[in-house]
């Protein structure tokens, strides 16, 4: 396999002006507070509530979390939806109410709450076409150190008079939601096909999800938590990739809900599209020794944990964040068996490539 495994967290996409969910929380609400009316004021009492009671048990809180809860709400889950240990704990409360559905009132509420924050998500994640000169100054020059420390199937692109390696193999993971990496592949290099597990049906012409695709060594980018660009044609339930439209009243076809996981929602990574993409996510883990990962703090547990589990005495994870408690806390966790090579800079920043290539050469 063309190593390394590359895994992209909100950091990589941070030099784009693209916010991380972190910083999307005081963001988010400030946008909430310019509206007016009894709807809005509802809104924010809830997104406020849900912010400041996880802040007392959780360290970091960013907007994923937040609509975590909300979500929840809003599709009206009881405690034994959730599962046996917060049935047990509710009833150890001994308040019959907490076992019911939220009010629906209370899930109107939400509900409203999260076509805004999708709505939010799509307009902050998305990368404008003047951002491309943007992301071809710092991918180029990465992806070819990159490629220095590993070798393998060359391929090179021209850019600003100067030539750039790269892999056509190489496999990318990625949590974000924006489209940063489909704009450097398909809009800047242009050389080989970015495959995202979507192709083209014929009888509807749109791109259609086949998760299949995502398997076999090739130029790829699997998007774990969904993304910007994927939607759910009604009223047929495909999932569908598409440039993001202006305004969903210009599209000939009704695209429903936009296809965005939340960390809560662990049942649904029990189907599709989101099992078959940590499938694929699991089996690249489970071929590479050496794992890149770029901007990403391992908050999500479920994530954490397969890079835990799939770790062997082989594996070398370098990690690019300014955060020494990152790497630290994965270091600790029961199971890991890797060495973790870090490299404490921003993404983007001009001494990065020199440390990530002297770190992806370490034995």
């Amino acid at each position: 396999m063309a190593e390394p495994l590359f895994f992209f967290g909100a950091g990589a996409s941070a030099p784009f002006g693209i916010p991380t969910m972190k910083e999307m929380v005081p963001l988010f609400k400030e946008e909430l507070s310019k509206g007016k009316g009894i709807e809005i004021d509802e809104e924010i009492e809830l997104y406020t509530s849900v912010e400041e009671v996880l802040h007392k048990d959780f360290e970091r809180v960013d907007l994923e979390s937040v609509f975590s809860v909300i979500d929840g709400i809003a599709q009206g889950l009881t405690p034994r939806q959730l599962g046996y240990l917060t049935t047990f704990f509710v009833r150890k409360a001994n308040n019959p109410s907490l076992l019911e559905s939220p009010p629906q009132e209370l899930q109107k509420a939400a509900k409203r709450l999260r076509n805004k924050f999708e709505d939010f998500v799509k307009r902050v994640c998305w990368a404008r076409p003047d951002n491309l000169d943007a992301v071809m100054r710092i991918y180029l020059p990465f992806l070819d150190k990159v490629f220095e420390s590993q070798g393998g199937s060359e391929s090179q692109f021209r850019h600003e008079g100067q030539n750039y390696r790269y892999n056509p193999a190489w496999e990318m993971f990625t949590t974000n939601y924006d489209n940063v990496l489909e704009v450097l592949w398909r809009d800047g290099i242009r050389q080989y096909e970015l495959e995202t597990g979507f192709q083209w049906n014929i009888a509807s012409h749109t791109q259609t999800l086949n998760s299949s695709r995502l398997l076999g060594e090739k130029l790829k980018l699997v998007k774990l938590h969904g993304s910007i660009t994927w939607w759910v044609e009604e009223p047929t339930g495909i999932i569908v990739e598409d440039r993001q439209p202006p305004n969903s009243s210009y599209l000939a076809r009704k695209l429903g809900e936009q296809v965005l996981l939340y960390p809560i929602q662990q049942k649904e990574m029990l189907a599709p599209p989101y099992l078959d993409l940590f499938y694929a996510f699991k089996e690249g883990l489970r071929q590479h020794d050496r794992w890149l990962v770029v901007g990403y703090s391992f908050a999500d547990e479920i994530l954490r944990s397969l890079f835990v589990r799939s770790s062997t005495p082989r594996t070398r994870l370098v990690l690019v964040h300014p955060d020494n408690s990152v790497s630290e806390r994965l270091e600790k966790e029961p199971g890991w068996r890797g060495k973790i090579l870090p490299v404490k800079n921003r993404f983007g920043e001009p001494s990065a490539n020199s440390l990530i290539l002297d770190a992806l050469r370490t034995p």
